[in-house]
């Protein structure tokens, strides 16, 4: 009889593990417009989606570097957190961003943290210095899609989720990787 509680017990403890690393998923009544660019789907090498990124180029020069701060209108600040309100995670494993493109480059360094240290240098942002020392990955992305120009509609994040999950994102996308 033991064998079969410790069974059901280390069971138990492997579900309760898993479902901790379990990303929240967005509400899939969430609508996008398609109407601004920036707008993508995509996945990373890693769980970077509470890490800012930059843009840089060949030459390892940073030509964007985020600007966030408590009062910014795309983040939401708590006392214990900083969430981002232009990316989601989706079910299908992807995740959605209203500010991406394929030449950004992801640091560890977590909005949270950005937006504390921003706001404790009277809002000027950091050196570039300052980012580069914490980008992590120059080549995140597995796959990236990019919403084609003048699809004249906007989309529910559940549209985009079982468009992923069906292999049909590039009705209204275009694989870029």
């Amino acid at each position: 009889m033991k064998p079969i509680v410790i069974f059901t017990c280390i069971i138990f403890l492997l579900i309760t593990a898993c479902e901790k690393d379990t990303p929240p998923f967005a509400n899939e009544d969430i609508t996008i417009s398609s109407s601004m660019p920036g707008f993508a789907v995509y996945k990373t090498k890693g769980d970077y989606f509470n890490y800012i990124t930059v843009k840089m180029d060949i030459k390892d020069t940073l030509t964007m570097i985020p600007a966030y701060n408590a009062n910014d209108p795309r983040v939401t600040v708590t006392e214990d957190n900083v969430v981002y309100n232009l990316r989601w995670y989706l079910r299908s494993g992807y995740t959605v961003c209203r500010e991406m493109d394929i030449n950004r480059i992801f640091t560890n360094i977590t909005f949270k943290e950005l937006i504390d240290h921003v706001d404790s240098i009277g809002g000027i942002v950091p050196p570039d210095e300052w980012f580069k020392y914490r980008i992590i990955d120059k080549h995140p992305f597995t796959e990236f899609y990019d919403l084609k120009k003048n699809t004249g509609r906007d989309f529910t994040l559940g549209e985009i989720n079982q468009m992923a999950e069906n292999g049909t994102l590039e009705t209204y996308f275009t694989k870029l990787k």
